[in-house]
């Protein structure tokens, strides 16, 4: 920017300023209209090089605009209502949760046998087999039965220690027998040197096969433990959670959300176990379909048979270790594949309520709010209301990430833009542990857990919780936890909501912004990024200014250098007018303008004495200014 005085004060400025003054050399000034016209000529010039300097000086700081980097935000087409400015402003205090458990699940090696098990494997003999003379049933608890068309019923129990059977008969008599065993499919062979080899077939595994029951097939499978050289232990990563939103309450780093979303009530354990059992079912199934044509629509109740083996399985030999539970918070929004974990916040959980509470034999929605605490300064922070003075048919409206449902749709980066959705206070509503809440017909989806309901006047009053129905002849309705519910956990933690000096240079760069003024609202928002150097949207909005000011959309203001050098160009101008009017009249001399080289003095008999006027000859008084001549 050239102020006035510089201009007033460059070289060639002086010099023609001064030449002006002093009139220069006029090599003789044979005339007065010599002199005024050189003297006007001067002056012209130092206007229009004025003029064309001023210029010069616009465009050069027109062409410095910064450069683009990309826009998120536009000029408001119309004038905005609270709904549209709300959440403008506070958006860059809404804050997207992840609550991320990670741990290792840890197990033997297994394998999937169609029809039972190897040798040396007690959990493959069990089961039903058959031969032409006698029928053998196994029980997983160690009992055994035999019914033979010539023997009868026997019973006992059975152990198995590699390929080696041991029977133990009570009924009719009790005896040990050792028999060795093999299993090979649906086939099960005895041997004991007395009695050679006897072969059995599983009881329902071939003859469910062969019929196309694939799901009673499926029954017969069995996950066993791998033994012997191939076997080793499994080791696998894991990691699950959930994601909702927040708000923040203070500059110095306290968030407001649901307990839920902090998984309060949950064992960070069993959602691992979970995590695992949803990894491995499609695994199970697809072992399986190697051994049998399974069909589509069978897939879902084979699957589910495999899993519950595979829950049996790791609930017996596995375990998870290594369990650690972390809170990330990211601020705005995301570039293409930028890692988020990576740009977001760790926080640290300091007071959350409950899910649900028991009340006598019955369950009652709980305390759902929580507060955490990320390490920053200087954040920009949402305005707390009075969720007690909350009135049915009071419109609100709610910010936060829910999840679409159709994410495969979007790119990754557009679905970390809050979103807004509309209603009313539908009602208030007492739960069976006596705490009230706000029934809202404003949409609350998975992923709004957390995040702020806004009233009229941009204020917070309450915390979307959960949702009921639909049922028949219900459509779905939507709570939320009142405001002054976290306020309580607030005090405790002495924390205190407050509007600070970057909120309200924020809000009045948005103020400028919505109204096209680019030149109030660009030096505000880079105040706010010099608070707050990661504020999430302020760049957008100086970014958008700074293109609309290059592209001419936004035209430039007038500054007081360049109004003061109009000023002086005007008065100049008028100044040189005033001059030619008087020399016209013939009462204004040269003398006047520049006192190092006047005009001739008036010469007695010739000119007035008094005005300087030519006087003609016999004349007694002057025609210039009417003095009597002597």
């Amino acid at each position: 920017m050239v102020s006035f005085l510089s201009i007033t004060t460059s070289p060639f400025q002086i010099f023609l300023f001064q030449d002006f003054v002093s009139g220069g050399d006029c090599g003789g000034c044979d005339s007065e209209a010599v002199q005024v016209n050189r003297v006007s000529k001067k002056i012209l010039a130092s206007v229009l090089l004025l003029l064309v300097f001023s210029f010069l000086v616009s465009n050069v700081s027109a062409a410095t605009v910064g450069q683009q980097t990309g826009l998120a935000a536009a000029f408001p087409a119309k004038e905005l209502d609270v709904v549209e400015k709300t959440a403008q402003i506070d958006k860059a205090s809404i804050v997207l949760i992840n609550s991320m458990v990670t741990g290792t699940a840890v197990m033997p090696s297994f394998q999937l046998v169609p029809g039972g098990g190897a040798a040396g494997s007690d959990t493959g003999i069990v089961g039903t087999w058959q031969s032409t003379e006698e029928t053998l049933t196994f029980l997983a608890n160690g009992q055994f039965s035999s019914v033979g068309s010539s023997s009868g019923t026997i019973t006992g129990t059975y152990s198995v220690q590699g390929n080696v059977l041991t029977v133990n008969y009570v009924v009719p008599r009790q005896f040990t027998v050792d028999f060795t065993f093999s299993i090979s499919g649906d086939t099960l062979q005895i041997s004991h040197p007395q009695v050679g080899t006897l072969t059995y077939t599983r009881v329902g595994a071939s003859s469910a096969a062969a019929s196309g029951d694939i799901v009673e097939a499926a029954k017969n499978l069995v996950v066993e433990k791998e033994e012997g050289a191939g076997a080793k232990v499994l080791s696998e990563d894991l990691t699950t959670g959930v994601g909702g939103t927040g708000f923040i309450v203070s500059p110095d780093g306290y968030i407001v959300t649901n307990a839920h979303v902090v998984l309060a009530g949950q064992d960070p354990e069993e959602m691992l176990v979970n995590a695992l059992f949803d990894e491995f079912a499609n695994s199970l199934y697809g072992e399986a379909a190697q051994y049998y044509n399974i069909k589509p629509e069978d897939k879902d109740a084979v699957t589910k048979i495999l899993l519950e083996k595979f829950i049996d399985y790791f609930y017996q030999y596995g375990q998870i270790t290594d369990v650690t539970t972390n809170y990330y918070v990211l601020n705005g929004v995301a570039s293409p594949g930028e890692d988020l974990k990576v740009k977001s916040w760790v926080a640290v959980v300091k007071k959350e309520g409950t899910v649900f509470e028991k009340i006598g034999s019955e369950y009652s929605w709980g305390r759902d709010v929580a507060v955490l605490k990320v390490d920053k300064t200087n954040l920009p922070t949402v305005k707390l209301g009075d969720s007690d003075a909350v009135q049915a048919g009071e419109k609100v409206f709610i910010i936060g990430y829910p999840d679409t449902g159709a994410s495969e749709l979007f790119k990754p980066e557009s679905m970390l833009e809050p979103t807004v959705t509309q209603g009313i206070i539908s009602a208030r509503r007492t739960l069976k542990n006596g705490l009230e809440t706000l029934q809202t017909d404003a949409a609350i989806n998975h992923g709004n857990s957390g995040g702020p309901v806004f009233n009229e006047k941009g204020e917070v009053i309450g915390i979307a919780t959960f949702g009921a129905g639909p049922a028949e002849g219900i459509e779905a309705i939507k709570f939320a936890m009142p405001i002054n519910l976290a306020k309580e956990y607030l005090n405790e933690l002495n924390v205190k909501n407050e509007v600070t000096a970057l909120d309200t240079e924020y809000s009045d760069a948005l103020e400028a912004f919505w109204s096209k003024d680019c030149y109030a609202a660009v030096p505000k928002l880079k105040e706010v990024l010099v608070s707050y150097p990661g504020h999430p949207y302020a760049q957008d909005y100086v970014n958008t200014c700074e293109q609309a000011i290059q592209s001419g959309e936004i035209p430039k203001p007038l500054d007081l250098g360049v109004t003061g050098l109009i000023v002086f160009v005007i008065i100049v101008v008028a100044a040189l007018a005033f001059y030619f009017f008087k020399k016209k009249e013939g009462g204004f001399s040269l003398s006047s303008v520049s006192p190092k080289q006047s005009a001739p003095a008036a010469k007695k008999g010739k000119f007035c004495e008094n005005c300087g006027a030519r006087l003609k000859p016999g004349e007694k008084y002057c025609d210039g200014c009417g003095k009597k001549l002597s």
